[in-house]
């Protein structure tokens, strides 16, 4: 079983991996991170695999610097909950975010089949701006 979806302190490093790096990179970590038939939904958006990528590289482009701080973890044979809160550095404006996590992980690799998220962001100290329709 994969250490990033069977403790807090492993998805807490996966989730520091995500949006961390060089956009060219992001493959290493969603190959380690996430079957080929993965999609992630957030906010209500479907990204399968190759959309998934694409949108990480992007988001890694535009962060400066990235600090999320996973809080509550929960693991029940191949279900995974998880709520993340944390500051994000993007096109140099700092940004507080808070994320709602569920995913299925395949149990045999510990890599995620599927993952919902929902999450609102806005500047740090202020009400959400984004994800709050």
């Amino acid at each position: 079983m994969s250490d990033y979806t069977s403790t807090l302190q492993g998805f807490q490093r996966a989730m520091e991996w995500s949006l961390t790096g060089p956009p060219e990179e992001t493959i290493r970590y969603v190959e380690a991170t996430s079957t080929p038939g993965f999609h992630h939904t957030i906010n209500g958006q479907r990204l399968y695999l190759d959309a998934y990528v694409k949108h990480i590289e992007e988001w890694r482009g535009k962060v400066g610097e990235y600090k999320p701080v996973v809080d509550e973890f929960l693991r029940d044979g191949d279900r995974l909950a998880a709520h993340m809160t944390g500051t994000i550095k993007v096109d140099g404006a700092d940004t507080a975010f808070e994320s709602f996590i569920f995913a299925k992980v395949e149990e045999a690799s510990g890599k995620l089949d599927w993952m919902v998220e929902r999450s609102v962001w806005g500047p740090v100290g202020g009400a959400p701006e984004h994800g709050t329709k």
